[in-house]
Formats: C-alpha cells, structure tokens, sequence
C-alpha cells in the first residue's frame, strides 16, 4: 500500500509502516510476525489496533488530556452513582501488569467460511499496562457493591459506527473486575496513547483484547448480562458445538461470551514463507493462557506431528504475559511447515485440528499452529 492511500485512510502517524491496514473505519491494523519476533515487550509503534468504534480526536499515539475527564459508577451500588474525575487517579498507588493484549478473532482465517477482519496472527501484543485498581477507587469512595451484582458493564466515549448500529458495551464478571480490573493510565511505562484507549482505559489482565474498554466513560453494576448486540450477539461463542456452516441464532442462554484468553502458541520465527537453507534452523516463538496456570511445555513438530520435540523456555514473571521459547530443527529441502503446541498445568492444550472449535463468528482460534517455510 502506498503512503499517499495510507495517508487517506486515516494512518496514525508514529505507528511502524509495515503494519497492515484491515480496515479503515472502524480502524484496524495487524502487526507483521517479524515485529513481534524476539520482543518479550510490544512497543507502541508495533502494537495493533483494533477498533469496533472510532473516536475520532483519540486518532493519535500521542496521550489524551486527563483534564476533565470524568467516569460515571451506576447500579447497584451504594451510592446508586458517582463520578470519578481521572486527574484523582494520578494521586492513588497504581500496580502494573505485564500481559498479553490479543483480538479474541486472531486466527479467525484459520477457519472456513466465517465473517469478520480476516486476522491471521497479527492482533497479538505483550504490553505493560499500568493504573489504579478499580477495587481500589471504590474502597476511597466507600461504594459498596450490592450481593446481588454479577457484572459489571463497562462502555467508552466512542460512538456507533452509523444511527444503525448500537453503542460498544461489554459485561464482564464482576468477581473479576473487583480481582483483577485497573483503570489504566499508562502503556509500556508512558502516558496511555489516545489511539490504545486513553486517556483512562478498562484492563482486566486474562481476559481477551474486546473486553478491555477503551475510553472508559461509563461502569454499570448489575445483575444481568448487556443485551447490547456486541455483547449478546456479536462476541460470543455457542456452548455446545456447531457443524462448520450450520446456521446458529445467539442469545444469552445458549452461548457464552469471549470473556478468557484461550491457550495459544506461536510460531514467529521463522516468519510463514521464508525461504531456508537446509540443515539445523532455530524456531523461536510465544505462548500464553489466561493466566489461571503456569505453561508446563511447550514442543515443535517439523515432520507433521509424527514427532515432538520440548522448546525452552522460562516463565515470566506475571502469569498474564507471554513466554518467550525456542528450539532448534532439522529441516530438509522442500515445503516444510513447523508446528507449535503448548500444555498448561491445567491439563489444557492445543487440538490438532483447530476447526473443532469453529463458530459461527470465528473466535477464540486455539489450534496447534502452523508456519509454511521453503527449505532450498
């Protein structure tokens, strides 16, 4: 694509020009593998976006003012509302969480015949995200929370892409929020970039990249799910399988939402189509879950699965960040691929086959992964 068409379509000045634009409005760009190869922290350049909704004056790398910003706390809660005003944030103890950042469709291509950004495995990012824990605020506000409260509905200050569509929303388990939830402020140990959400951002470390609010204007304590169409409909998964085709009609009840990161490994180098030389390559690449259990290995298979071989590795310091592995290869001249399959203390690992988790919206991708390589 050349500078000028990426100038229309509304580039985000600062971002590495070899990420890959997959939609103008709403805004999304996907990180080549190379980018992400050998980084244990993603910068900002690199980093991905994925926009549902675009706010247009936080089109910047560049921070969002905190002045004025403000947060509004309602629901079931005592008081029944209560404004945050951000700049108090900036005073309050903040905690960092090293994590992985990942669209909940990465990998979405992998399956067959699914709508949406046809992602590959670029909406991926290890990041530090950095802010005040939302337990925290409401302790100094002395908001307490009703028993009966399940969720918490979270929503931004961007707006629907047209008068057809609803506004972004998400209900994420208020167990989790209390636990887990920052209201953050910064990424990678600088100001929150507008264009990453800020200047006051919803990071719930474990769970996917679209239940991490951006722009955080508004939190709703209650005791249902969101009917929103984005939460209700659009990202979500059935709870019992689906045939590849068959038609599917969401609701509530028979499905669940894209709440937890899913177990996942990576091939990142070699990136796919590169062209090698026969004999011993070095494979190196990342794995990650949820956060719930350590990774208690990783192996690689360059012979189609009939043998495996162990990847080392060391775990991070936070469970939520990804683990950097390597390994090394024998490969012989031809079309080869290398695949990566990672195990949890959990007993989780990665199918060989993919597709036995296809859905109708082509989520939560968690297959063994597969890189195509040429050896001369």
């Amino acid at each position: 694509m050349s500078e000028a068409s990426r100038e229309d379509l509304g580039w985000i000045e600062g971002k590495d020009r070899r990420l890959e634009v997959l939609s103008p409005a709403p805004l999304v760009l996907s990180t080549p593998v190379r980018l992400l190869a050998g980084k244990r922290i993603t910068d900002k350049e690199s980093m991905f976006v994925r926009n549902i909704q675009d706010l247009a004056e936080a089109h910047s790398l560049e921070p969002r003012p905190i002045e004025g910003w403000e947060i509004e706390l309602t629901g079931l809660i005592d008081p029944s509302r209560l404004i945050i005003h951000a700049e108090e944030l900036l005073e309050m103890d903040q905690v960092e969480h090293e994590m992985v950042l990942q669209c909940s469709g990465n990998g979405r291509s992998q399956y067959q015949g699914t709508p949406g950004t046809p992602w590959k495995q670029g909406g991926l990012a290890n990041v530090r995200f950095t802010g005040v824990p939302l337990s925290a605020v409401l302790q100094k506000h002395n908001v307490r929370v009703d028993h009966q409260v399940k969720y918490v509905t979270a929503a931004g200050a961007d707006l629907p892409m047209g008068h057809e569509f609803q506004a972004l929303e998400h209900s994420l388990p208020v167990a989790d929020v209390l636990e887990k939830s920052i209201l953050a402020l910064s990424l990678n140990g600088e100001p929150l970039p507008g264009i990453h959400g800020g200047p006051v951002r919803l990071v719930t470390p474990g769970f996917f990249g679209t239940m991490q609010l951006k722009w955080l204007a508004r939190l709703r304590f209650e005791i249902d799910e969101s009917p929103c169409f984005y939460h209700a409909i659009e990202y979500r998964v059935p709870l019992s399988p689906v045939k590849p085709g068959e038609q599917f009609r969401f609701t509530l009840e028979n499905s669940r939402p894209t709440w937890f990161i899913r177990l996942m490994s990576y091939v990142l180098d070699p990136e796919p189509g590169a062209e090698l030389a026969a004999g011993p390559v070095t494979v190196s690449g990342v794995a990650y879950n949820d956060g719930s259990a350590r990774l208690e290995s990783v192996l690689v298979s360059s012979d189609g699965g009939q043998s495996w071989q162990p990847a080392e590795f060391q775990a991070p310091e936070s469970p939520y960040a990804w683990y950097q592995w390597r390994t090394q290869v024998n490969l012989e001249p031809g079309i080869r691929e290398i695949w990566s399959r990672a195990f949890d203390a959990h007993g989780r690992t990665q199918p060989l086959d993919g597709s036995v988790s296809w859905n109708p919206n082509g989520y939560e991708w968690t297959g063994v992964f597969k890189t195509e390589v040429t050896v001369a």
